[in-house]
């Protein structure tokens, strides 16, 4: 994955927040002009729960879908690792998954996909997140001038937004703790990356015998990381917490 500059993860201090109870006007199809236009050049930043849907979805292993989709950048404050889809890859430029008719992916789109035109910034508190929304009105965007009204939290429930939220809960509260910790070398860099993306490359790492040793898993346990995804993906938050905030050594 090519390398892409530093991008902070938490509150636009400077910018108009929202509620979830915030209004706005918003109906986006088809028949409108610019269509598929706020797709040509998107910053879309992938968790490691869309990943896994997508890759899934796609028929690929994670280290193919990265391989073939994606950069890669970092948090700006901790210097992990994120990961982006790639939309100037192809020479035609623009979103991979974008065809004539739209999202190819669409059953399966990222969680900033499916929140567009709000986005969100973070902050982690000792309540643990809080979240604050913005809206992004971009000039040539026409889906502003419908005449469907939304509040934040319905336009959050009618993109099926909870479960992809709910996916990268727990890697966005990394995130933000890692920030906290200040930024970390190369090598500890390249594991999270591993760890928390390519979680095929992980599930191999299972199967060490050091690995074994040191984290304790139980024949049961083992069974289902070696064939659940999402029991995998769950995992991965919980090892990298373990390495990232304790004097655990990498393993």
């Amino acid at each position: 994955m090519a390398q892409d500059r530093p991008v902070s993860l938490s509150q636009q201090e400077e910018a108009e927040g929202l509620s979830l109870q915030s209004r706005f006007k918003f109906q986006c199809h088809d028949g409108l002009a610019c269509f598929n236009q706020c797709c040509q050049a998107p910053t879309i930043l992938l968790s490691p729960y869309d990943i896994l849907r997508l890759k899934q979805f796609l028929g690929l292993t994670s280290g193919e879908f990265l391989r073939r989709y994606t950069l890669q950048g970092t948090e700006e404050f901790s210097n992990l690792p994120l990961v982006f889809i790639d939309a100037f890859r192809s020479p035609g430029g623009g979103c991979p998954f974008i065809g004539a008719r739209g999202c190819t992916v669409y059953a399966q789109r990222p969680a900033a996909c499916r929140l567009f035109p709000i986005t969100m910034g973070s902050r982690l508190t000792k309540d643990g997140l809080v979240d604050y929304y913005f809206c992004r009105k971009l000039d040539y965007c026409r889906g502003f001038a419908g005449e469907v009204e939304w509040t934040v939290a319905s336009w959050q429930a009618n993109q099926g937004f909870a479960e992809f939220d709910q996916g990268r809960r727990k890697w966005l509260e990394i995130l933000l703790q890692a920030g906290l910790e200040g930024p970390m070398e190369a090598r500890r860099r390249d594991l999270v990356a591993t760890v928390a993306y390519d979680l095929d490359k992980f599930r191999q790492s299972l199967l060490e015998p050091a690995f074994l040793k040191n984290n304790g898993l139980e024949d049961q346990a083992l069974e289902e990381l070696r064939r659940d995804d999402l029991a995998l993906l769950q995992f991965s938050y919980h090892y990298l917490q373990t390495i990232l905030f304790t004097d655990k050594k990498l393993i």
